[in-house]
């Protein structure tokens, strides 16, 4: 019976603690409304210009590659 209990005790000692390092580092995330404001302004139009850009460059060098290996393969067929 006095195992049990010590095990019982050991038990309510280790989610109490658990409990209080969750309840800890859920109030550590700081301002709310300005996590909420940095979130809209990393989705705003010129946040993601770079971005955008960037995916546009990439695609028409793509676009220029495919276009240089057709004219070879062109080149190859006696076109």
């Amino acid at each position: 019976m006095t195992t049990a209990l010590i095990i019982g005790a050991a038990a309510l000692v280790v989610i109490v603690l658990v409990v209080m390092v969750v309840m800890s580092r859920r109030r550590s995330g700081g301002d709310t409304v300005a996590a909420f404001q940095r979130h809209i302004d990393a989705l705003s139009p010129s946040a993601r210009k770079p971005t955008v850009d960037r995916v546009q460059e990439l695609d028409s060098e793509r676009r220029a590659d495919a276009n240089d290996a057709g004219d070879r393969e062109g080149r190859h067929d006696g076109a």
